[in-house]
C-alpha cells in the first residue's frame, strides 16, 4: 500500500510539476495578454475605471512575466517588452487610473500597436492583433 501511495504521490508530481515550476508557454502568456487586453478595451469603452483598472492590473502580471522571458526562437523577448510595451501600457494604466477614459481608449490602441511592432520584429508579423469591440464574453462591461 505505501508503495502504491508513493507512485501515486510522484505521478501527480511529474503530472503537475509543469504548473507549479512556472513553465507557461510564451504562446499561452501572449493568449492571456490578449485576454486581459480585450476585457480591459471593453471596460474602457463602457466607462468603467474600477474594471478596466482591474484587468490591467491583471495585463500588468502577465507583462511582467513575459519580460522574464529571456530568449524565444532567437529573440529576445523580455528585453523587447519592456522597450517596446511597457511604455505604452504605462501611459494607459496612467490614463485609467486618472479616469481619463478617452484618452485611455486611445492608448489601448496605441498598446496594441506596439504589440504588433514587437510581433514584426520578433519576425512574428503573421500574429496581427486588432482591437476588437464586440463583447464575446458573458459579462456586462457597464459601470453601475
Amino acid at each position: 500500500m505505501k508503495i502504491k501511495s508513493i507512485l501515486c504521490a510522484a505521478g501527480i508530481t511529474l503530472f503537475c510539476q509543469p504548473l507549479f515550476a512556472g513553465d507557461v508557454e510564451l504562446a499561452e502568456m501572449m493568449g492571456k495578454m490578449q485576454y486581459f487586453t480585450h476585457k480591459a478595451t471593453l471596460s474602457i469603452q463602457e466607462k468603467n475605471q474600477p474594471l478596466a483598472d482591474f484587468y490591467l492590473h491583471e495585463l500588468e502580471e502577465m507583462i511582467e512575466a513575459v519580460e522574464e522571458v529571456k530568449s524565444y526562437d532567437g529573440h529576445p523577448i523580455g528585453q523587447l517588452t519592456k522597450s517596446m510595451l511597457v511604455p505604452s501600457f504605462e501611459v494607459l494604466e496612467k490614463q485609467v487610473k486618472a479616469g481619463k477614459m478617452k484618452v485611455a481608449d486611445e492608448a489601448i490602441q496605441r498598446m496594441i500597436f506596439s504589440c504588433n511592432a514587437c510581433h514584426q520584429a520578433t519576425a512574428h508579423g503573421f500574429i496581427k492583433i486588432k482591437l476588437n469591440r464586440e463583447n464575446t464574453y458573458m459579462q456586462d462591461f457597464k459601470k453601475g
